[in-house]
C-alpha cells in the first residue's frame, strides 16, 4: 500500500463517526479570533486551480466568521515569496498560507531556502484535481503497461514534459520512471499550459498533467489518458484506472495543498480554524463545486495533516537523492 493511501485510510478510520449533528456552527474559541479581516495568501497566480479552490472555501469561512476573508495572490520563487510573507506575519491566525508540495520539496532542493514546514502550523488539507498520465491521441499505446514496454524498447528516446523541477508533475514522472524501470527524456517548460500543444503535435510522448487542464482535450479526443495518479478513480472519468490498478502503485502523487498558519499561533485559534474548515468542506455546495473541478481532498486536519506533510518530506527526500534531482 502506498504512503498516500495508507495515510488516507488511517485518517478515515480515526475520523469515523465524526459528523455534523446540527447546523453549521462555529466551534468555541477565544473571542479575539477572528477580530478583523483574515488574509489568505496563495503563492500562485490568480485564477489558477489553487486560487479557485481556495476561494470556494474562504467565502464560506467569511460567512461563518462574520469577517472578510481576503485571498491574496503572491506568486514567485516556487512558492517562497508567499510563504515567507506568512512566516513573518504575526502568529494570531489572521494571516494564513495555502501551502502545497513546495513546502516539503523546496528545502530539499535548495539548502538556502528561507522557509520549511517547521515555520508553520498545519491546519487542514483543502483539495486539488489530481494528475493524469496521458499520451497524444496518435500514440500507439493504449495502456500504461504498453507505454512502459515502448519506453523500454526505446530508452531515453521518448520525451516527457517537466513543467518545473519539484512540481507534482515532475516528481510524479521521476517516481514513475523509477518504479517502471524506464528512462524518459524530460523536456522543461514553464508550467503546464505551454506543453499541451507539444502533446498534440507529437513533440512530447508523455506527461503528468492536471485533470483540470486535460479534461477538455480528453473529451475532444486529442489526448489519451492511461491512468490517474491517485488512489481512487475520478467521478468524471470512471473508466480511467488508477496507477495502482495499472500496475504502478508507488506512482500515486497527489498535488495536495492546505491551510497553514505561522508557527506559534495559539492552539485554540488553530483548533477554531481547523474545525470550521472541516465543517465548510462538508457543505453540499462545496462538495458540488469540488466535483465540478475534479478536486479531491484527503480530509486531513491538524496533527494528521502535519504527519502527512512530514511523510511527504521523507518520501521526496529519498526520490530526490536516488534520482539525483537538482534545482533549476
Amino acid at each position: 500500500m502506498n504512503p498516500l493511501r495508507r495515510t488516507l485510510l488511517k485518517t478515515a478510520l480515526a475520523g469515523a463517526g465524526l459528523g455534523l449533528t446540527g447546523p453549521l456552527l462555529a466551534a468555541p474559541t477565544p473571542a479575539a479570533f477572528p477580530g478583523r479581516t483574515v488574509k489568505v495568501i496563495v503563492p500562485y497566480p490568480a485564477g489558477g486551480v489553487v486560487d479557485v479552490v481556495t476561494r470556494i472555501v474562504t467565502e464560506h469561512l467569511s460567512s461563518l466568521w462574520g469577517q472578510p476573508v481576503i485571498v491574496e495572490s503572491r506568486p514567485g520563487a516556487n512558492g517562497n515569496i508567499g510563504a515567507d510573507a506568512v512566516r513573518t506575519a504575526p502568529p494570531d491566525g489572521h494571516t494564513l498560507l495555502v501551502g502545497s508540495l513546495f513546502l516539503a520539496v523546496n528545502p530539499l532542493l535548495d539548502k538556502n531556502a528561507k522557509v520549511s514546514p517547521r515555520d508553520f502550523a498545519a491546519i487542514g488539507s483543502l483539495g486539488m484535481p489530481p494528475n493524469l498520465l496521458v499520451v497524444p491521441a496518435a500514440s500507439p499505446v493504449r495502456t500504461l503497461k504498453e507505454f512502459v514496454a515502448l519506453a523500454k524498447r526505446r530508452p531515453g528516446e521518448l520525451n516527457a514534459a517537466n513543467p518545473g523541477v519539484g512540481s507534482s508533475n515532475h516528481l510524479g514522472t521521476e517516481i514513475f520512471q523509477a518504479e517502471a524501470g524506464i528512462d524518459l527524456n524530460l523536456v522543461g517548460y514553464k508550467g503546464q499550459p505551454p506543453f499541451i500543444p507539444d502533446l498534440f503535435n507529437g513533440q512530447l510522448d508523455f506527461a503528468f498533467v492536471t485533470v483540470a487542464l486535460a479534461a477538455t482535450h480528453i473529451r475532444s479526443g486529442k489526448l489519451r489518458p492511461l491512468a490517474v495518479s491517485y488512489s481512487e478513480r475520478l467521478k468524471s472519468f470512471p473508466e480511467i484506472p488508477t496507477v495502482a490498478e495499472a500496475g504502478y502503485p508507488q506512482s500515486a502523487v497527489l498535488p495536495w495543498n492546505g491551510l497553514f498558519a505561522p508557527a506559534g499561533t495559539p492552539a485554540p485559534v488553530l483548533a477554531r480554524i481547523a474545525g470550521d474548515l472541516e465543517r465548510v468542506l462538508k457543505l453540499p455546495d462545496v462538495q458540488q463545486r469540488y466535483d465540478g473541478l475534479d478536486a479531491v481532498n484527503p480530509g486531513l486536519q491538524q496533527a494528521a495533516f502535519e504527519r502527512f506533510v512530514s511523510s511527504e518530506e521523507s518520501r521526496w527526500r529519498r526520490v530526490i537523492t536516488e534520482r539525483k534531482i537538482k534545482p533549476e
